[in-house]
């Protein structure tokens, strides 16, 4: 991250990072993805929030658990863990001992597909674990977004969507720009290529708008913290499943729990 880019992501609390992935790793996770179809689920209710502007003809799909697949389809995510163009950015946002608060997970979205009511923004998010805030020449800042971004998105097709500074807000934001019936130009639709990656701050509002592109959306979010915490209690069990021993040391560090050194 450069000076640029780290006024840009304090001032707005996101940053796109073009080409994160190559058009080689964007396969691989679309073939794992592919190949392990039988576990994306639609969700059982609506995210909508009753809003007719973010309405649609179906529920979002989602996956999860492609850290503890086989290989080789595991592995394609577990390397986003310890990414060598993303890592610089966290270790900036979080510093250089980051962690894996939860996730990966698939978001998929098909044409007609609901959208999903804005959430977070500053005031909204009193627990420290999902605070910013800059001092002494840094950021400190707690759960963190990368969404790497599987398939292109235009502004057309709707998708992610965000409020640039509402990680800063000091009021809550008005419910119906929560809800995309108000406000909209101030809401920022994020244009981004498959391959790149939308990294925010939680404590940005963010939602998702219905999915309008002939395609299907894919968005995976993996949602780190500072090495020494946690977004929720009991986010995390004392003991590793079987499959961390067959990480590398470098993957297996970010899985660590929260801890001080």
């Amino acid at each position: 991250m450069n000076e640029d880019e780290k006024y840009l992501f304090d001032l707005m609390g996101y940053l796109v990072i073009p080409n994160a992935l190559t058009t080689e790793e964007v396969d691989a996770c679309n073939q794992a993805i592919d190949h392990n179809i039988e576990l994306l689920r639609e969700r059982e209710s609506s995210l909508a929030g009753g809003s007719e502007a973010l309405a649609g003809t179906a529920y979002r799909q989602d996956m999860g658990g492609m850290l503890s697949w086989e290989r080789p389809w595991c592995e394609p995510f577990r390397q986003l863990l310890v990414h060598a163009k993303v890592s610089p950015y966290l270790k900036l946002i979080l510093g250089d001992r980051y962690r894996l608060d939860h996730g990966p997970s698939l978001i998929a979205m098909d044409r007609g597909t609901e959208g999903g009511a804005l959430h977070g923004g500053g005031i909204e998010r009193p627990n420290f674990s999902e605070a910013y805030f800059f001092k002494d020449g840094r950021i400190y800042c707690g759960l963190t977004v990368v969404e790497f971004m599987l398939a292109d998105e235009q502004a057309k097709d709707g998708g992610l969507a965000l409020i640039p500074g509402s990680h800063k807000a000091n009021l809550a934001c008005p419910g119906a720009m929560k809800l995309y019936q108000q406000y909209q130009q101030y809401v920022v639709k994020i244009e981004a290529k498959a391959g790149d990656a939308v990294t925010f701050t939680e404590t940005l509002a963010h939602g998702i708008l219905p999915w309008k592109g002939k395609h299907q959306r894919r968005a995976l979010p993996y949602k780190f913290s500072p090495g020494f915490q946690a977004y929720s209690q009991g986010a995390h069990q004392v003991t590793y499943p079987d499959y961390i021993e067959d990480m590398s040391p470098e993957e297996r560090a970010v899985m660590e729990a929260p801890h001080i050194l």
